[in-house]
């Protein structure tokens, strides 16, 4: 079976879950610190899918990683993962399920990238300018990235608006190549 389709049956089935026992909102913030580890520690997909380690022990990791104090619907949901021999999914079963809760929750995510911090107020600013529908919220990151040179990048959900000295010097480089 697909990577994909696994982790988005997975993650709505274990949405649905936490749903029922109003722990879905302390659930997305485990699944987010848990997608975080596995960035910061390639090592620990490489547990999870080593076939030598125990479940229990596999399970300790993941609670680990996550929160010491995990949920209930956290531990249940993978224990039943790792039961089911599905612990090499688990990455992407995190990811998606922050997809799957924002979909839910019916937030957008937005992130402005620029040289140098963003001034507070231009981020408020900049929210209020997002189109949105009634029921939308906004969950918004700023970074900085000196690479761009100048000007900014914005992204909201899979769109970009590249708006940055360094896009404009390469869109000027790809004319000059075409002539």
């Amino acid at each position: 079976m697909n990577t994909g389709i696994i982790s988005v049956r997975y993650s709505k089935a274990i949405y649905q879950y936490a749903s029922a026992q109003g722990e879905e909102t302390l659930l997305y913030g485990e699944m987010k610190r848990l997608s975080e580890q596995f960035r910061l520690l390639p090592l620990l997909d490489k547990v999870l899918k080593d076939p030598t380690v125990s479940v229990e022990t596999k399970m300790e990791v993941v609670t680990t990683a996550a929160n010491d104090k995990a949920s209930n619907s956290f531990q249940r949901a993978f224990q039943l993962v790792l039961r089911n021999g599905r612990g090499g999914y688990i990455q992407h079963i995190a990811l998606m399920y922050d997809k799957v809760y924002r979909k839910e929750k019916n937030i957008l995510t937005a992130k402005l990238t620029t040289v140098q911090p963003a001034d507070e107020t231009i981020q408020r600013d900049l929210v209020r300018l997002i189109p949105k529908e009634a029921e939308e919220q906004i969950e918004f990151k700023a970074a900085t990235d000196p690479d761009i040179i100048g000007g900014f990048v914005l992204e909201i959900e899979d769109m970009r608006l590249d708006a940055s000295v360094r896009n404009q010097l390469n869109q000027l480089r790809l004319s000059i190549a075409k002539h």
